[in-house]
């Protein structure tokens, strides 16, 4: 009886091992030739970032101010016009036996003349606020650059996680078929079969929340982006598995030199030390050359002449108090400024130390040992050796280690994107020589 029953079983676990090889081959076929045909172009990063700064409607304002500031810096180079004003009318002499009579007219003309100090000052500080305003329009690409990137990265976390709950689901319906047909040759017990359909249960949950989360992180990119997107687009590309930066001096030198929310505050600083000097050469006296041509009936004059404006009441304290405040003030501004970004990029380093460190930890040491025990449980549970429990706790203990290594991964991502952004390489194109994986494939060390 007992050799009926083992024979009996082998051949089901036979069938059942038959037919699970031919889903696994059937279903990749089905969905491949699904994806086929509704699946679009494959986006990579560079691409997107390319869409991003040549389609958004915010890039484009933020390019249109610097040209404003540019004709500002124009309109401080022109020159005062000249003023011309004239008067027509009638004379008649009076007191005389034959009076004249006949039209006069006068014709006068002013040409301002500007303070050489003053006009190379107002000159100095629109050329330092069109240099702000490109360094602003700088810093807004770079946030940009850096929200495409995070979206990017959050996406392909995203798949990675549905992909591994795909994954998990089969392992968990070939689990529960197995145990299924133990317990109908009665070696396995009601409650393990219960056990592996809850878990079932859960595992198609998880890969249900996956798929939704997918489908948000695409919004969040499209957001990014900030451009409509070709039907039925995918990305391309894998999550960084290590990023190599220089040391910390390097990277404080370069933030100090190329962060553009610094620049922008310096070239601020500067403009508002020459509006400072300029308010300053305001108080001089203004001077106008003026020339004037009078005709009427007996006589004619030409005059020429200037006009100066003396200030004896106003001497511009208030303008020069506030040019001076604002002086001062972007001054202890671009300081903080200088301290925090310091701050910043010194806390995002050691984020960068402790993501780098639990990747390398992840791949190297606890995902691997996660696995063997898998492969050890699920060996003892089918000599008998321990139960159902056990192959489940070590099957859930490789879904965490697992799960962790993903979120590391796009830790990582995220805090070099941070360190990008603060020195202001974040639009960069990305290094050719890292290999890209397709969306959708394993993102995880073979094991």
């Amino acid at each position: 009886m007992r050799a009926r029953l083992s024979i009996l079983r082998e051949a089901l676990k036979g069938s059942v091992s038959l037919c699970c090889r031919q889903s696994l081959v059937v279903l990749p076929l089905a969905f491949c030739a699904v994806n086929q045909v509704q699946a679009g172009p494959a986006l990579g990063l560079d691409q997107l970032i390319s869409i991003g700064l040549n389609e958004n409607a915010y890039v484009m304002a933020s390019r249109e101010q610097v040209a404003a500031a540019k004709g500002d810096a124009t309109t401080a180079r022109a020159y005062p016009n000249p003023d011309v004003g004239g008067q027509l009318g009638r004379s008649k002499e009076r007191n005389t036996l034959s009076p004249l009579t006949g039209q006069t007219y006068n014709i006068t003309m002013a040409q301002p003349i500007e303070i050489p100090m003053v006009r190379s000052a107002r000159i100095d500080a629109a050329d330092e606020i069109v240099k702000a305003t490109d360094a602003n329009r700088q810093s807004f690409e770079d946030d940009t650059v850096a929200r495409i990137k995070l979206a990017y990265y959050e996406l392909l976390r995203r798949i990675a996680e549905a992909s591994a709950s795909e994954e998990d689901l089969a392992l968990t319906q070939q689990i529960r078929d197995r145990i299924a047909l133990r317990h109908q040759v009665g070696e396995s017990p009601k409650f393990d079969l219960i056990r592996a359909d809850t878990e079932m249960l859960n595992a198609r949950k998880n890969m249900n929340a996956a798929k939704l989360r997918v489908e948000q992180a695409k919004a969040n990119l499209r957001l990014a982006v900030g451009h409509p997107l070709p039907s039925g687009w995918q990305v391309q590309g894998s999550l960084p598995k290590s990023v190599k930066l220089p040391p910390i001096e390097t990277l404080k030198a370069e933030l100090l030199a190329r962060n553009p929310i610094l620049m922008k505050t310096e070239a601020e600083q500067r403009a508002a030390e020459y509006r400072l000097s300029m308010e300053k050469s305001m108080r001089l006296p203004k001077i106008a050359l003026v020339a004037e041509r009078e005709v009427d009936p007996t006589q004619q004059y030409s005059r020429g002449g200037v006009v100066m404006t003396i200030p004896l009441w106003d001497w511009r304290s208030g303008q020069i108090s506030k040019a001076k405040a604002e002086a001062s003030s972007t001054r202890h501004q671009l300081n903080a400024q200088r301290l925090s970004f310091a701050e910043s990029l010194e806390a995002t380093y050691q984020l960068y130390q402790i993501a780098s460190n639990q990747v390398h930890v992840l791949e190297t040491e606890l995902l691997s040992q996660a696995a063997a025990a898998q492969r050890i449980a699920e060996s003892a549970y089918r000599y008998g050796e321990r139960g159902i429990l056990e192959w489940l706790d070590a099957q859930r203990t490789y879904r965490a280690a697992r799960n962790e290594l993903i979120a590391a991964r796009f830790d990582l991502a995220t805090v070099s994107v941070e360190i990008d952004r603060l020195r202001s390489i974040s639009n960069a194109p990305s290094d050719p020589s890292l290999p890209t994986t397709p969306a959708g494939s394993s993102q995880l060390p073979d094991l």
